[in-house]
């Protein structure tokens, strides 16, 4: 048992590899949350279209300008098929709960009822809906009322 001796030594080494985990996981949730708001996000995804085009397809200043709408459009359009998404995903969820709790005893409905609570709940924790600047997606039914459309902010600002 000489390693009791080292206590203090293999403490350290504990404490320096907990502390490195740790950092390591919220380095990386950082940088995953940025990565996803990257490609999520119209305004960016526009933006990085347009600098791609003009930087590979050499735009001159006029074609760019011709094009910066059309992606501009392409962008909120695409946001919006997102979002009607997301709330037709909802309400094909809501309508199954409403088919299981129907298969269910009173006392099973009610514990059924809590354990969607605490999913919503969890669901609504995890992170806003969307990216920033933009507007929550649609969760009508199970995990929320109806969000509100919104418009991407414009590239040119």
């Amino acid at each position: 048992m000489s390693w009791l001796r080292h206590w203090k030594v293999v403490l350290a080494l504990v404490a320096l590899f907990l502390l490195g985990a740790a950092t390591g996981t919220v380095i990386t949730l950082k940088v995953v949350k940025r990565v996803i708001e990257g490609r999520t996000n119209p305004e960016r995804m526009s933006q990085s279209l347009l600098q791609e085009y003009q930087r590979r397809l050499r735009l001159t200043p006029e074609q760019a300008e011709k094009i910066r709408p059309i992606l501009q459009r392409t962008g909120r359009e695409m946001w919006e098929l997102r979002t009607e998404m997301a709330g037709r995903t909802f309400q094909v969820i809501r309508l199954s709960h409403e088919e299981i709790a129907a298969e269910l005893q009173p006392e099973q409905r009610e514990e059924f009822a809590r354990v969607n609570k605490e999913m919503r709940e969890r669901y609504r924790q995890q992170g806003p809906p969307g990216p920033k600047g933009m507007p929550p997606m649609k969760g009508p039914g199970l995990f929320g009322v109806p969000a509100h459309k919104g418009e991407p902010k414009d590239l040119n600002k």
